[in-house]
């Protein structure tokens, strides 16, 4: 018997200062305070350096420093389009990164749809360098309790991510699905992808 899915990742949290709606934890949260500051601008002590004149100034220095947090937003989300299990077995749906194009693996057959890759848009303080953390999976679910699995996120961010001098980056982003054919999806699946932001 086939068994029509709609693929779509339609709701992408904003992950930082807060993830709503899953229980994954935050790089950015887990890893030092305000980390979505600028080095620098963290922490006491971090102010604008008002000095008293004798040598006593409880700043750092930092008059002239950009400390705007970083923030993402969501600019597209995922949709691996419309795919048909046709068997019992494990299935892929792999979204290519540059083309948008998907390729099918295993028990399963295209019905059509528009795929779209991930584009997320970073601000933060102009030519700072960051660090973006992709999830290693991703849980979809449909209203049925059917479920499969994103893995194998990837990204066209550089091995050293920059702001650019605006303070912005935009970047893409793809991962491979993967649907069982005992886990009994059917309809639209959805789930969130937690992507988190950072200075180093």
């Amino acid at each position: 018997m086939f068994r029509a899915i709609t693929l779509i990742m339609a709701v992408i949290s904003l992950t930082f200062p807060a993830l709503i709606g899953t229980g994954m934890q935050l790089r950015a949260q887990g890893n030092c305070p305000n980390c979505d500051l600028p080095p620098g601008c963290r922490g006491n002590g971090n102010g604008n350096g008002n000095g008293n004149g004798n040598g006593n100034g409880n700043g750092n220095g930092n008059r002239n420093r950009n400390c705007q947090r970083l923030n993402i937003s969501i600019e597209s989300d995922i949709d691996f389009g419309r795919v048909v299990m046709l068997g019992n077995g494990e299935a892929r749906v792999l979204l290519d990164l540059e083309t948008g194009q998907t390729t099918l693996i295993g028990d399963v057959d295209d019905l059509g749809g528009m795929p779209i890759t991930g584009r997320a848009m970073i601000t933060g303080a102009p030519f700072e360098q960051i660090v973006v953390d992709l999830p290693s999976e991703v849980a979809m679910r449909d209203p049925t309790g059917g479920n499969a699995r994103i893995r194998d996120f990837v990204s066209d961010l550089s091995g050293f991510p920059t702001l650019d001098a605006n303070g912005q980056l935009t970047f893409n982003f793809s991962g491979t699905l993967v649907i069982e054919a005992e886990a009994g999806a059917r309809g639209n699946l959805r789930g969130r992808v937690p992507i988190s932001v950072e200075y180093p």
